[in-house]
């Protein structure tokens, strides 16, 4: 998947309480994910707006620290908006 915004792919990042999330930039890009994500993949999900997106409607996923990185970068490179 390519963030609109940045052009950049998105990436799992990994927070050491919460573990694998990603970020995406806008309204758009996170409404098409969130519908694939449970539509699609069946992937649960805890969504977040940091403050630095609230203008463009970027949002955060959190995935849990069972969810496996490797596996939800899989399906991100799968994923065109």
């Amino acid at each position: 998947m390519i963030d609109t915004k940045t052009g950049e792919r998105v990436i799992v990042l990994f927070d050491e309480k919460a573990g694998p999330y990603i970020r995406v930039s806008t309204w758009n890009d996170a409404d098409g994910l969130e519908d694939l994500l449970s539509d699609e993949y069946d992937v649960l999900y805890e969504m977040k707006t940091p403050e630095d997106f609230i203008l463009d409607g970027g949002k955060e996923y959190y995935f849990g620290n069972v969810a496996d990185p490797v596996r939800l970068q899989q399906i991100l490179d799968e994923i065109e908006l």
